[in-house]
């Protein structure tokens, strides 16, 4: 099946790696020009305002240089524009092998689902930063300027580089690389076959089962709504009830314990949303 990696960066919990669209736009031009430097593919990738997602395919020790890179470029970008150092300096990278097709699947749905599960209010095929608009396309191609077409200013004000660029790279007329020139778009569309499966992946939450299984949901930052909707479907996963009024004191101790081993909530949290006295979870977690 060859060797393909999920790789996620931890939440920033204190400041935004993308706070503007100009910032998500280089973002994404970032990744395009890194992709070159290696030999790794992109498979899917998406943009969050403090942490982000790829789905690659290569050797572990490439893939993990090549987002060493990413971040290194990301950090040069936000010195440069904010004069803040060391945002990612000390931002944990999670890279996981995908070691079967149905765990791959799911793994690319669940980084394009990324804005669907913070709750960005749009569907996602209308999400700019990713790479969800390249796939199941048919003969549709994307409009745009060819890089190598315009002057030499031009492309650099784009990509803030001299280096050269592939003739195939295109922008939108907002100077942003379309994700088409450099995502191995084909292999997705050759791995799920019909768009139909592709939606009906895209479709199922897959968030508990995939963040518990590749231990990537201790990363993750979620506020009081989101963490109680993601306990509601880990109970009834668990222990076959709704919600967490139906559990026993026995497996309310439990549930803390899962929690706290699952999604990494803190003690606070736990304890304000299970409704359980602080010192309680404290001897249990």
């Amino acid at each position: 099946m060859g060797e393909y990696y999920h790789v996620t960066s931890k939440a920033h919990k204190t400041r935004l790696i993308f706070e503007t669209d100009q910032d998500f736009i280089a973002g994404v031009n970032e990744l395009a020009l890194c992709i070159l430097k290696f030999n790794v593919t992109v498979l899917a990738f998406c943009l969050m305002s403090n942490h982000f997602h790829f789905i690659l395919k290569g050797h572990g020790k490439e893939c993990m240089a090549f987002i060493n890179e990413y971040k290194r470029m990301l950090s040069f970008r936000i010195y440069n524009n904010r004069r803040e150092t060391g945002i990612l300096r000390n931002v944990e990278i999670h890279m996981d092998e995908l070691t079967d097709m149905e765990y791959l699947m799911n793994a690319i749905a669940y980084v394009l689902r990324n804005p669907v599960a913070a709750r960005v209010n749009m569907m996602p095929y209308y999400y700019r930063w990713s790479s969800i608009g390249t796939y199941f396309r048919g003969a549709l191609s994307d409009p745009g300027d060819k890089l190598n077409d315009l002057s030499l200013r031009k492309r650099v004000a784009i990509v803030k580089s001299r280096r050269d660029i592939p003739d195939g790279y295109r922008t939108d007329m907002y100077g942003m690389i379309l994700p088409s020139c450099f995502v191995n778009y084909s292999e997705v569309e050759s791995i799920y076959r019909y768009p139909s499966v592709f939606l009906a992946f895209l479709a199922k939450k897959v968030e508990t089962e995939f963040e518990v299984r590749t231990g990537i949901a201790e990363m993750i930052t979620y506020n009081d709504v989101e963490l109680t909707a993601m306990i509601n479907r880990l109970v009834n996963a668990e222990f076959g009830v709704k919600d967490t009024s139906q559990l026993s004191s026995e497996d309310r101790m439990r549930l803390c314990r899962l929690v706290r081993r699952n999604f990494g909530a803190s003690v606070k949290q736990i304890a304000r949303i299970l409704r359980v006295p602080h010192e309680v979870v404290l001897s249990i977690v």
